[in-house]
């Protein structure tokens, strides 16, 4: 992966304020032309910076309203195999690495309690798993885009 330079740093922190900028005010932001411009975020893509577009939606109109964190303890580390098994779990929305008492923070988001509890399960019945604790989610107080 190559590393970003001034430039590629800030096209990605205006899109991470504000995902559907126009190419011509991007461009002008980080004084590039057009064509410039599309070739950058192109190489972007393709180096894995840019992983995708997105609308964030209100919780009150989310398919998937119900929500939970997951805090995952492994037999051992580090543990591929569980991390390559929880990606295939379509309700996982990130799973995240922690230093301390546990090993993997997931964030669950699904239809219904139910297959919350369905997830909890087959994450909890892995190969390499010694624990799961289950936090419900009642509220999104906020939520920050990073800039």
């Amino acid at each position: 992966m190559k590393s970003l330079d001034e430039t590629d740093r800030q096209i990605l922190a205006i899109l991470a304020r504000s995902g559907r900028e126009p190419l011509k005010q991007l461009a002008r932001a980080v004084d590039l032309s057009r064509s410039t411009l599309t070739a950058r975020l192109r190489r972007l893509e393709r180096e894995g910076f840019i992983q995708g577009y997105c609308a964030i939606l209100s919780d009150s109109v989310s398919p998937r309203p119900n929500q939970a964190v997951l805090l995952v303890k492994l037999d051992r580390t580090p543990a591929y195999g569980v991390v390559d098994a929880i990606r295939q779990i379509d309700e996982v929305i990130q799973c995240r690495s922690v230093a301390g008492d546990i090993d993997l923070v997931l964030d669950i988001a699904a239809d219904a309690v139910e297959t919350l509890n369905r997830v909890r399960d087959r994450v909890s019945t892995m190969s390499g798993v010694a624990d799961v604790r289950t936090h419900m989610v009642l509220a999104t107080n906020f939520r920050t885009v990073f800039s």
